[in-house]
């Protein structure tokens, strides 16, 4: 084999080796991404809970059930988040 060759050998090896690292941390990347989309999602739903235990806690009298976390408010009426 020519010094050429050699080298041109070794750039594969370490070209296949940047690929699996590669291939590795684009699989870290969507398991932290999917974990922090979960974690977000969870504080949005507990932040909701504590505002209306608080409506609660001043209007102790008020029904709450027609509130939730995937309504929103268009036109002046509830509406499902699409």
């Amino acid at each position: 084999m020519t010094r050429l060759e050699e080298r041109a050998t070794q750039q594969e090896v370490q070209l296949g080796r940047v690929r699996g690292e590669l291939a590795q941390k684009i699989e870290l990347f969507k398991k932290t991404q999917a974990e922090l989309i979960e974690d977000a999602a969870d504080a949005y739903g507990a932040g909701f809970e504590d505002a209306l235990a608080q409506v609660a806690c001043v209007h102790p009298e008020m029904d709450l059930s027609p509130f939730a976390a995937s309504k929103r408010v268009v036109d002046g009426q509830f509406a499902p988040i699409i």
